[in-house]
């Protein structure tokens, strides 16, 4: 018994096969742009949270006192919480 063949386009270096199946994705910017800000968003406040603690940090190495620290870590810590547990946290993960 003989196998059929591949229909060939004819093009050399082209596939031997043109698979056509389904539709184009319909493809909607508003998540990846969502996304970006969020990213934007995250990155700023973990950025801000390190730069108050390192100056707050550096300020009570020189002067000796701490409380600045204690202070901006009581405003930036829960924000910096946030985050984590948005990006880490176990919410977004099927629980099945």
């Amino acid at each position: 018994m003989k196998r059929p063949t591949a229909r060939k386009t004819g093009r050399p270096g082209s596939k031997p096969f043109q698979l056509a199946v389904g539709k184009e994705f319909d493809v909607d910017p508003v998540p990846r742009i969502e996304a970006t800000a969020r990213s934007f968003l995250a990155r700023i406040v973990a950025l801000s949270a390190v730069v108050a603690v390192g100056v707050t940090g550096a300020l009570g190495l020189v002067t000796g006192n701490y409380a600045p620290v204690e202070i901006v870590w009581a405003v930036a810590g829960p924000l910096v919480g946030a985050v984590v547990t948005y990006y880490f946290g176990t919410g977004w993960k099927d629980s099945e």
